[in-house]
């Protein structure tokens, strides 16, 4: 397993950077905090950002967890995992599970993730397919079509997340999933809960959204529950 060569150079005010695979990136601080359509709307419509998404996501979280120099010791500045939770920029969509009744067929107990950058949070009108026709395997075994992604049941839920989780891994890409299980192992917090709701415990699809949570000692927990809309989390974007 390979895992993502990242580095930290100096760098200007009001920005923390890493250079990941010889790749700089330099994201704004502090990052914008609050729900997850606050969060989100602000960062998408900043002329001079990208919201971060995906492995720059998990990088983030490695280097405010890991790398205790220059601006990413800074917990006021940085904002996470002290002060707030980290946020994904994703709507997950959780499918129930009904018990013989196979109401959603190929997705029972499934999970849905999508592209939420613009912050529609829970009010996302996302779909469910009528089946998985045209669905292509991808890593990890998770299925995607087009920028959607799916998870079957067996591949994410688990009473902790590492990175070969799909809840992890539809969330931050291979890499970002290697890397946020090396920031929990390499930050002293080897207890992943993955916290969530029960498919065979609801009736009807329930939309969430995702965060990152290490204010715990010994404790990285990822959250695809209904406290994902926190008003102490933080998103954080990248200048173009």
């Amino acid at each position: 397993m390979k895992i993502m060569k990242i580095t930290f150079p100096d760098k200007g005010v009001d920005v923390a950077e890493a250079i990941v695979e010889g790749t700089l990136e330099r994201y704004r601080i502090p990052p914008v905090i609050g729900t997850h359509p606050h969060v989100f709307q602000a960062l998408s419509s900043d002329a001079e950002l990208r919201v971060a998404t995906g492995e720059k996501v998990a990088v983030y979280a490695y280097a405010a967890l890991c790398h205790k120099k220059n601006e990413w010791e800074d917990q006021k500045r940085i904002g996470f995992p002290m002060l707030n939770y980290l946020r994904f920029p994703n709507v997950l969509t959780i499918v129930p599970q009904t018990a013989g009744r196979k109401k959603f067929g190929d997705l029972e107990g499934g999970l849905l993730v999508d592209s939420d950058v613009r912050g529609k949070g829970i009010d996302a009108q996302t779909k469910i397919p009528k089946d998985l026709t045209g669905w292509k395997e991808s890593a990890g075994g998770i299925l995607t079509k087009g920028n959607r992604i799916f998870v079957p049941y067996n591949l994410w839920y688990k009473e902790q997340w590492d990175e070969n989780n799909g809840a992890a891994i539809a969330l931050a890409g291979i890499a970002g999933a290697e890397l946020l299980a090396k920031a929990a192992r390499d930050s002293g917090k080897p207890y992943k809960p993955l916290w969530k709701d029960n498919p065979y415990s609801i009736s009807a699809p329930v939309r969430r959204v995702s965060i990152l949570n290490g204010f715990d000692d010994g404790t990285l927990a990822l959250l695809c529950s209904n406290l994902g809309d926190s008003m102490y989390g933080c998103g954080v974007g990248v200048l173009k």
